[in-house]
């Protein structure tokens, strides 16, 4: 699939807006117990994971990224499954509030917390980035399937989750999940959100 800004160009006439605000902030009255939201499932033909852990060092005034596949029909690299962006002039604060300078880096992981749901860990928690520039993770949904409800058919139903379908954030582990403000791409399967710190983030609805 090519997920280049040139294709997703071609696509914004046809982006669904999840909503407007800066991921630092939930969207108004969007606020939900883990025991009420729904984390999206990949389906159970989904291919396995090729990577389940990624990380690589942040560069102040360096372009750095991280991506997770899945595994293609021999084992080997497959299709792209999450991908975070750090630009150059995006690292703000370390995690104990100490402003970063030019060439300061910082080790960043990704990791998938439970390899059936898609749902995510990024460290270090506490790590901030610029609300001008901030990080941006995009996240894909397509081995999710259509059955998005996993009741063994695809129907309406599953169009309308797809239709509320969201990047979620959860602070701590068994916390309340925030829906963010994030922009959908359905033709492509994927969801991006910019991200002005680092927790956990889910697709859920």
């Amino acid at each position: 699939m090519d997920r280049t800004w040139i294709g997703k160009g071609m696509l914004l006439g046809s982006m669904v807006l999840v909503a407007c605000s800066d991921s630092t902030e939930p969207t108004p009255d969007i606020i939900r117990d883990p025991g009420a939201l729904n984390i999206l499932q990949l389906a159970q033909n989904a291919p396995p994971l090729w990577n389940s852990q990624a990380s690589f060092y942040a560069i102040r005034g360096e372009d750095r990224e991280a991506r997770l596949f899945f595994q293609d029909a021999v084992g080997g690299q497959g299709e792209e499954y999450l991908r975070l962006k750090i630009p150059g002039a995006s690292l703000l604060a370390r995690p104990d509030g100490t402003p970063f300078a030019v060439d300061d880096s910082i080790l960043i992981t990704v990791t998938v917390v439970d390899v059936q749901q898609i749902l995510f860990e990024l460290e270090p928690s506490g790590l901030r980035f610029d609300p001008a520039k901030p990080a941006e993770l995009e996240i894909e949904y397509e081995e999710a399937g259509d059955d998005y409800d996993q009741d063994g058919d695809v129907d309406t139903e599953d169009d309308q989750i797809e239709t509320e379908l969201a990047i979620w954030r959860q602070e701590v582990a068994g916390g309340v999940f925030e829906r963010l403000g994030s922009v959908k791409f359905e033709d492509l399967k994927e969801i991006d959100v910019e991200l002005t710190g680092f927790t956990r983030y889910a697709i859920a609805y």
